[in-house]
């Protein structure tokens, strides 16, 4: 990137390029470290960010044109907990005229990364998502009368056989063992969520940077995940989610509450002999004798060994 200094108007973000990519994005270390949460390695999230951009044409065009849009998508990665990668938060360039040098950087977190917030929010066992297709023997959902979808299908076959999207459908087994509000969506309430997504105009991203794929009954490549996205997004409103392990969050609010600080750099006591302490020491008679305490005098009374016998 060339040196230079520039203003992105609408974010607090002042860019700076610099140097290499890696550069410029190791130069905003301190900024994902504000935000990430403990289980998540800055340096190593900084390392895979410059990867991921590097390996993409598109992103490094959009970066070189629009550099503050990188560094809030990935500001928006670290604060959920994510590092990112294609499968859990995805990176995706788009052209957009409103934009300094006309492209922008979004990140777009999967249907991966919204389930592994479900599991680090400690409530949750399980957690269900499948999509059901038009030739499905059997496929149903009343809310009246079903507690769970009823859905059977030929695990051997292939969606081509399987036919067309029909419904998707998602759920999570609580940790006491109860079940969730079931979300329910069939193909036109997908078609609604999609409607309303940026990324279906081609015109807005490179070749294959549409995520929703064509429209139904047509598929892409992310037709499927996408639905199933869509499902657990509406899922998040009845389970509890999290950016970090609720584990380590109950791990540090028990410390606090025992008002632990941390191992000191030195022990609060010196272990060993104080100047008062007996080190070395011989018993010995003393010639004086012990002071006389005041009482009889027992001096005339005659001793023995125990079990002698009366004297004769």
């Amino acid at each position: 990137m060339p040196d230079e200094a520039t203003k992105t108007a609408g974010t607090d973000v002042a860019v700076k390029k610099k140097g290499t990519l890696s550069d410029f994005i190791a130069s905003y270390e301190g900024d994902f470290a504000a935000v990430v949460p403990r289980h998540v390695n800055v340096e190593a999230f900084v390392g895979l960010a410059a990867a991921y951009v590097r390996r993409d044409q598109y992103l490094r065009a959009a970066a070189s044109a629009n550099p503050a849009s990188l560094i809030l998508a990935l500001r928006e990665c670290a604060a959920l907990g994510h590092v990112p990668t294609p499968k859990v938060f995805a990176l995706t360039a788009f052209n957009d005229r409103h934009a300094p040098g006309g492209k922008r950087i979004v990140g777009i977190e999967t249907y991966h990364g919204v389930i592994e917030r479900m599991f680090r929010g400690g409530g949750v066992q399980a957690v269900h998502v499948e999509v059901g297709r038009e030739h499905d023997p059997v496929l149903r959902f009343n809310s009246t009368r079903d507690r769970l979808p009823v859905h059977e299908y030929d695990e051997f076959a292939a969606p081509e056989d399987r036919g067309p999207l029909k419904a998707v459908y998602a759920w999570a087994t609580l940790m006491g063992g109860a079940t969730s509000q079931v979300i329910w969506l069939n193909r036109h309430d997908v078609a609604r969520i999609r409607a309303m997504s940026k990324s279906i105009n081609p015109r807005n991203g490179p070749p294959g940077g549409n995520f929703w794929g064509p429209p139904w009954p047509d598929e892409g490549p992310n037709t499927v995940p996408m639905w199933k996205k869509s499902a657990l997004h509406r899922l998040e409103t009845f389970v509890p989610t999290s950016a970090e392990y609720r584990w380590q969050v109950a791990s540090s609010e028990a410390g606090a509450s025992r008002g632990f600080t941390g191992i000191p750099d030195r022990p609060v006591r010196e272990f060993g002999p104080s100047p008062d302490d007996v080190v070395d020491a011989e018993l010995i008679d003393d010639p004086t004798g012990p002071a006389d305490p005041g009482g009889p005098d027992w001096s005339d009374v005659e001793t023995r060994q125990p079990g002698s016998g009366a004297p004769a």
